[in-house]
C-alpha cells in the first residue's frame, strides 16, 4: 500500500536524484570554478522557470512545474555540494 502512495512522487524524486548524480559526475571532471559556474547558471534557469510557473502558467499546472523545478534545483546543489566535499578531501 505504501508503494502506491509514492507512485505520484516518484518522477519528481527521480528527476532530482538524476540531477544530483549528474552534478556529482561533472564535479569529478571539471575545475571548481567551472563547477560553480555551471551550478549557478542552472540555478538561475531553475529560478526563472519557477517564476514563470507562478506568474505565467499559474494554477495547479504551475505548481506541478514549480515542484519539478524545485526538485531539480535541490538536486543540482546537493550534487555540487557532495562533489565539492568529496573532491576537496582528496
Amino acid at each position: 500500500m505504501d508503494a502506491l502512495m509514492l507512485e505520484g512522487w516518484t518522477p519528481i524524486l527521480l528527476c532530482g536524484i538524476v540531477f544530483a548524480i549528474g552534478m556529482f559526475i561533472i564535479s569529478r571532471k571539471v575545475s571548481r570554478k567551472s563547477l560553480f559556474s555551471t551550478s549557478t547558471v542552472l540555478s538561475m534557469m531553475c529560478i526563472g522557470v519557477i517564476i514563470f510557473s507562478v506568474i505565467g502558467v499559474g494554477g495547479w499546472e504551475g505548481m506541478g512545474i514549480g515542484l519539478f523545478t524545485i526538485s531539480i534545483l535541490i538536486g543540482i546543489w546537493v550534487g555540487t555540494g557532495i562533489g565539492f566535499i568529496s573532491r576537496s578531501s582528496n
